[in-house]
């Protein structure tokens, strides 16, 4: 399963991650499991995401602490395989995701930092290095650039704003995140996961805010 993973981030060089609204959602108001559909340039389907929790304690959680629940979610590929496996405790301020293939190796962690004008994560290796990181000044909404240690930018995560109509009823944002091709292939799986952790943080339910 690896090998499908390390093949889908060496083959393309950006990916697209749609974010699935369920009618129940958008008429109700109640959050429901996150699902993602991913996407080459081409947009040629790649796999999905979706949201693992389940049960009646779940959907409370999801209710009640919003985008600081805990999280377990599974990335799929077109055949319904497990590929990778992202998990994040409840949180108060800073999330901590850890990012593992869907055999359960570890292949690092993405750190959310303290920042008064500027949104940080750390992106780190297995062991907790960090290798690179996402710095985005709070009035650039929608624009999340990926910086290495030596603070030169090799990427960039973007959302696509639908339209204010659009994100207020259905909050169906399209994440893209431009890979660095310096990275070995583990680094470029903790740099996808990024663009779905910065869209738990920080749009998982702006239609209500």
């Amino acid at each position: 399963m690896n090998e499908k993973l390390k093949h889908l981030v060496e083959k393309n060089s950006e990916i697209f991650i749609q974010q699935v609204k369920e009618w129940t959602e958008i008429i109700t108001s109640f959050e429901t499991r996150n699902k993602y559909r991913l996407y080459n340039k081409d947009n040629e389907e790649l796999g999905f995401a979706a949201e693992s929790n389940k049960g009646l304690f779940s959907f409370i959680a999801r209710q009640i602490f919003k985008t600081h629940r805990p999280l377990n979610i599974n990335c799929f590929d077109g055949q319904n395989n497990v590929m990778l496996n992202l998990t994040r405790p409840f949180f108060f301020f800073f999330s901590d995701l850890t990012v593992k293939t869907g055999d359960g190796e570890v292949l690092g962690h993405i750190h959310r930092r303290f920042g008064i004008i500027y949104k940080k994560y750390d992106l780190c290796d297995a062991q907790g290095n960090a290798f690179a990181f996402v710095r985005a000044p709070i009035w650039r909404l929608w624009t999340f650039p990926i910086f290495d240690i030596s603070d030169r930018e090799i990427g960039v995560i973007t959302k696509k704003w639908g339209g204010l109509l659009k994100e207020m009823f259905t909050d169906a944002d399209r994440f893209g995140i431009q890979l660095p091709q310096e990275f070995s292939w583990q680094e470029k799986v903790v740099a996808f996961s990024a663009a779905l952790s910065i869209d738990m943080d920080f749009f998982d339910d702006n239609h209500k805010r």
